[in-house]
């Protein structure tokens, strides 16, 4: 026998409106309270059933003395009902297509995600996030003294570790003792007297990532097309005007 209720749910109807639809098929006319007592439900479960089976074209009623006496259309009119609501969501469906274009508009407006980190290993995870998405290429501002001052010599072997796993390549603006540049990556000198700061920014993909080494350990990774398109930009004027800042080999 077949499972008539996966069969009729994608078709819109819930479960008390299947229930009762099939019960009334068996039993035939009957008043809403003996729905209610034969199918188990409620009875304003079974009257709120019945009324959105009449609204859909699925059951009927006639005035039986002063009583309503509701029945099932014949299973021909579920057939119909299926056959209408198919013939709705193509319409549908060729609207989304029709509109693809405004709706991805409106995604490039979405808000960003911004997501949170604190200490080392808030640190790690942001490198294997940016190792996970694979970049082609990466930019970057660090100043390595700030990163030594907070990892010890196992940590940032682990994060160099994980550096290497991101193949893609990169541009990068570094200050302090530079002792490691990942494989693939420009690396020209900062001054730390003249630039100073202790932070890191590394943008990746259509991600920022912003650390502050300074007292408290505290990482956001910025997730927003616009936002790292703009900060590209900004690094590709300072990378422009940097012909006189001494090449990392």
């Amino acid at each position: 026998m077949s499972d008539f209720k996966k069969l009729f749910k994608p078709l819109g109807l819930n479960d008390s409106e299947i229930a009762i639809y099939l019960l009334s098929l068996e039993i035939g006319p009957a008043q809403p309270q003996a729905l209610a007592k034969q199918s188990g439900f409620s009875r304003p479960a079974t009257y709120q059933a019945i009324e959105q089976l009449v609204n859909k074209g699925l059951m009927s009623y006639v005035l039986k003395g002063k009583r309503n006496v509701y029945a099932a259309e014949p299973p021909e009119r579920i057939l119909h009902f299926g056959q209408t609501r198919l013939k709705e969501l193509e319409i549908k469906v060729k609207e989304i297509a029709e509109n693809i274009e405004e709706l991805n508009a409106l995604r490039k407006g979405d808000k960003p995600s911004i997501k949170f980190f604190e200490g080392t290993n808030g640190i790690k995870s942001i490198l294997s996030d940016l190792a996970a998405n694979e970049p082609e290429m990466t930019y970057e501002i660090t100043n390595i003294n700030a990163v030594k001052k907070v990892f010890s010599t196992n940590e940032l072997q682990s994060a160099h570790k994980i550096m290497e796993k991101a193949k893609g390549k990169g541009k990068a603006f570094l200050s302090g003792e530079i002792s490691y540049v990942r494989n693939g990556v420009d690396a020209r000198r900062l001054s730390e007297k003249e630039y100073p700061f202790e932070g890191d920014v590394l943008l990746y993909g259509n991600k920022a990532a912003l650390v502050s080494y300074k007292d408290k350990v505290v990482g956001v990774v910025i997730e927003n097309e616009e936002i790292v398109k703009t900060l590209k930009a900004l690094f590709t004027i300072a990378w422009q005007s940097s012909d006189n800042f001494p090449k990392i080999d």
